[in-house]
């Protein structure tokens, strides 16, 4: 490497082949163009390339920081960046490169990503790429081949591969192999790039989160956790939010679509009203049963939810049941409103706005309701067909794939589309069973936000139950509306027996 590189600093901007002849001008007569680009992509941390045709190269000085913007992403694979991406690596940069980086789905987080990785390598460090799925982990593999630096040695670190940074410049790790694994830079310096950073709050997986990594990167379109996970675990490790980038931004800077709103609120029978109301006052109950046994805190709600589950699966008598039934009763009420006959009927009655789409992404409750939604709509002439996580990561994919191609219409998915996994573009999404979780209702509005050949909306109908815990006149997604329907194109409430097409 050492006469590589003497004959790099003595020649920048030089060719494969200009620095194979110096070699050999240098007593290394075998030497060949084989050997000197297998050096120069070996130590990438060590030589810039141009890209070009053929490519010429520089020595990278391991003591400066490349300025952040285009200078540092001169590769000629890495697109132009979005403005706000800009703004956010240089929030970033100011804020002694650490902090969270928070943008809704569908504006580009990961670029940004890719750009401080790129900054990192430049500068003789190493990036770890924390992701919490095997499927974002094949995606963030993808975009570095194509955007990041030519000669990085990438590896990973979960679903069969044990790769670390001992051999690679970049690896890209699972969170629940990486939770196990010394992943501590060999270089001076390093980054850690959490993507989906909000994950990494939880007790488990939080010993990911390397204290050996100076420069900390976090992304996500929902940094903040219902058990203040964010407050007491992340902040500490990243610095804060450095930036944030909301709908009205994405859509003035005409990164996202343009979109409307349509709620569509269904009638319960008077049987599933009583069975209804029986549930919920057995969750109130046991809710109360809890708390004043100081067995599960009164809030923040995540932080009661985690307390119950601990419970349900411990052994502490009265508490124990208390959470189960609790848990059982909230499963019960849940699986009522996402099943009741009212939204399989409204489902068929939108025929003529998912027929009116390019392609239509359908969300459910459950894996089930994922399967009966697809039949439905085949039953209707529409291709169709479910994916959820019962499916192995091959026919997933092969679902994926028909429906880019344009072979499927519609897809029917519980939650296995929220986060990690790279959905082709549609324009409608259909939400049957509403969560009451904003990051999971930005999640699958995302999926739907990117823009259009011919600058068309996209669409988004929420199915509720009326006069229940999903209805938005009762406070049901107050979080989440209050902050797209300001900015939406147009907002429609509808009933069942109106419908029409957003």
């Amino acid at each position: 490497m050492g006469a590589v590189a003497a004959a790099v600093g003595a020649a920048p901007g030089c060719t494969v082949s200009e620095i194979r002849d110096v070699l050999r001008t240098r007593g290394m007569v075998s030497i060949t163009s084989a050997d000197v680009v297998a050096v120069l992509r070996r130590h990438a941390y060590r030589f810039r390339g141009d890209g070009g045709d053929p490519a010429r190269w520089w020595p990278i000085d391991t003591d400066a920081v490349p300025p952040v913007g285009p200078a540092v992403v001169a590769d000629a694979a890495t697109p132009e960046l979005y403005r706000w991406q800009l703004e956010a690596l240089e929030a970033w940069r100011n804020q002694h490169e650490r902090g969270v980086v928070e943008a809704v789905t569908g504006t580009g987080k990961t670029m940004v990503g890719v750009v401080a990785a790129t900054t990192e390598l430049a500068r003789g460090g190493q990036v770890l790429v924390l992701v919490p799925t095997r499927e974002l982990a094949e995606q963030w593999c993808r975009v570095l081949a194509r955007h990041g630096p030519a000669t990085a040695r990438v590896g990973r670190l979960g679903g069969g591969h044990r790769d670390d940074l001992g051999h690679h410049d970049i690896v890209v790790a699972v969170v629940n192999s990486a939770r196990d694994t010394d992943l501590r830079p060999r270089r001076p310096g390093g980054l850690l790039v959490a993507d989906e950073c909000h994950r990494y709050g939880s007790t488990g997986n939080r010993v990911a989160l390397h204290a050996t990594f100076p420069r900390r990167l976090g992304l996500s379109a929902t940094y903040a956790r219902s058990d203040d996970g964010h407050v007491t675990w992340l902040d500490p490790y990243f610095g804060g939010t450095c930036y944030r980038v909301g709908y009205r931004r994405a859509i003035s800077d005409g990164i996202i679509a343009p979109f409307t709103v349509t709620l569509c609120g269904v009638e319960l029978t008077a049987g599933e009203r009583a069975e209804y109301g029986e549930l919920t006052i057995l969750m109130s109950a046991a809710r109360a049963r809890l708390i004043a046994s100081g067995h599960a805190p009164s809030g923040p709600i995540g932080a009661f939810f985690t307390a119950v589950a601990r419970l349900a699966r411990s052994e502490h008598g009265e508490a124990t049941a208390a959470a189960r039934s609790y848990l059982a009763a909230l499963q019960q009420r849940r699986r009522l409103l996402a099943e009741t006959p009212a939204k399989t009927a409204v489902l068929g009655a939108m025929t003529p706005a998912l027929r009116a789409c390019d392609r239509a992404i359908v969300f459910t409750q459950s894996i089930a309701g994922a399967e009966q939604a697809a039949q439905q709509l085949r039953g209707l002439g529409l291709p169709a067909a479910a994916i959820h996580s019962q499916l192995d990561a091959g026919s997933r994919r092969a679902v994926l794939a028909r429906f880019a191609g344009g072979d499927l219409h519609v897809i029917a998915a519980p939650q296995v589309l929220d986060e990690g996994i790279d959905v082709p573009a549609a324009d409608l999404a259909v939400i049957v069973a509403a969560s009451r979780s904003r990051r999971q209702m930005i999640q699958r509005m995302g999926r739907v936000l990117r823009r259009k050949p011919d600058g068309r909306p996209a669409s988004f109908i929420i199915v509720y139950a009326t006069a229940t815990v999903e209805d938005p006149a009762l406070g049901a997604h107050e979080g989440f509306l209050d902050e797209i329907t300001p900015v939406a194109a147009a907002v429609h409430h509808v009933s069942a027996g109106s419908l029409v097409s957003p």
